[in-house]
């Protein structure tokens, strides 16, 4: 069974088809990941939010995850099928 994520900011569901991003804190339980839509409202809201969660001396990844439909071959923040189309200063 897999785990249904939901978007911290608009808390709707992410599908397999939608890029998001991820925070992950290592000093949480595992498994624990913070996840936004890669949508620029929700990463807005979401950086604001990860400002917030964020303390000194602690170790986070932040991940990005493409859509199961994208069709770059080295995909990157601003990937050619179109899952980041904004740089990466637009997400913080």
């Amino acid at each position: 069974m897999t785990r249904i994520l939901r978007c911290a900011a608009c808390t709707r569901r992410i599908k397999p088809t939608h890029a998001h991003v991820g925070l992950i804190d290592l000093k949480a339980p595992p498994g624990r990941e913070i996840s936004y839509h890669a949508r620029p409202d929700c990463q807005q809201r979401g950086g604001e939010e990860m400002a917030s969660h964020m303390q000194r001396g602690r170790v986070y990844v932040l991940r990005h995850y493409h859509a199961s439909t994208c069709p770059d071959r080295a995909p990157s923040w601003g990937c050619s099928g179109g899952c980041f189309d904004a740089p990466l200063a637009v997400a913080n």
